[in-house]
């Protein structure tokens, strides 16, 4: 047995016992448990479907310390260097002080977007975090926060994925009443006109119930997107597909804080028992019934998907 060094991160250590005696709805017919193996790299992770790991791995500030352990090596691929080198600059992204989650999210755009340009070599591995380290620097100096503010976005897109979102099939255990009471809200927004259906993101992005819960749960977003680092070795895609992975990422930000905000005006109240299985079902199925579209530029759905100036 060929054995090699791997990691395991503090989420799972720390609440293995529990995501073991998990009985949610996905685990009645799944263990959440996995190993992501490869040749020269191993990582232990758990699904996020899982009620239980959604809540260990968003919940704690420390989740994505990683121990290291000796484990068998996959029979699978080597994980390349350079696949492993945009990884761990995503991570630097998604770590560095002084930014909002959206503008990290927006550094990693700007990342993906040069190194998915066609006259980029795969070969130079170390591109992927000098671009990071620039973007980082970039950061420290205020422009990175002024670029994000430049980007003007338009309500097009972000009415188009709210409609999706409403109508999305994500099975939350609220209670009779409050699950009458978020069926009506969905049926209410469901049938709005743009116009109005844009006073209602404006209300929904504005929500002082959510801004006061992830500020006091400021580790959930970073967590969520490490998780993503982590568990996917993100953005996992060839290189011509980075736009589009971006695009993927925004999307579970915007459908997710807005459909916090949809619990919030329905009068549930956001908890980290809400919360983490709002997360587990929008995995186990809510995120693929809203369908997947082909854009013509990615990037741009994404970064309006989270923002910059309002036209």
């Amino acid at each position: 047995m060929n054995e090699i060094a791997s990691y395991i991160p503090q989420f799972l250590v720390r609440g293995h016992a529990r995501i073991d005696a998990c009985q949610c709805a996905y685990c009645r017919d799944a263990t959440p448990c996995v190993a992501r193996a490869w040749t020269n790299h191993v990582r232990h992770s758990a699904v996020l479907q899982c009620d239980s790991v959604a809540h260990e791995a968003l919940f704690a500030r420390d989740a994505f310390e990683l121990h290291e352990r000796m484990s068998e090596a996959g029979k699978a691929d080597a994980l390349s260097v350079w696949r492993s080198s945009v990884n761990q600059a995503c991570i630097y992204l998604l770590i560095a002080p002084g930014l909002t989650i959206r503008e990290r999210m927006h550094a990693i755009g700007v990342l993906l977007s040069r190194l998915a340009r066609p006259d980029v070599n795969d070969d130079d591995v170390a591109l992927p975090i000098d671009v990071a380290a620039e973007l980082i620097d970039f950061a420290a100096q205020d422009v990175l926060h002024a670029q994000f503010r430049r980007v003007r976005v338009s309500d097009l897109y972000r009415r188009a994925y709210l409609r999706r979102l409403v109508k999305a099939s994500i099975h939350l255990d609220v209670g009779a009443h409050a699950e009458r009471t978020l069926n009506l809200k969905r049926a209410e927004l469901q049938v709005l006109s743009d116009g109005f259906l844009s006073d209602a993101l404006r209300g929904f992005e504005q929500s002082s119930t959510v801004d006061a819960f992830f500020e006091k749960h400021d580790h959930v977003w970073p967590n969520y997107f490490l998780y993503r680092c982590y568990d996917e070795v993100f953005p996992a895609v060839e290189r011509s597909a980075y736009p589009q992975a971006f695009l993927d990422v925004c999307l579970d930000y915007f459908c997710l804080r807005n459909y916090c905000a949809l619990l919030a005006a329905s009068d549930i109240a956001l908890d980290e028992r809400v919360v983490s299985r709002l997360f587990a079902a929008w995995h186990r199925g809510g995120k693929a019934s809203l369908a997947r579209d082909d854009h013509a530029d990615p990037l741009v759905v994404g970064f309006s998907l989270i923002g910059g100036e309002d036209d």
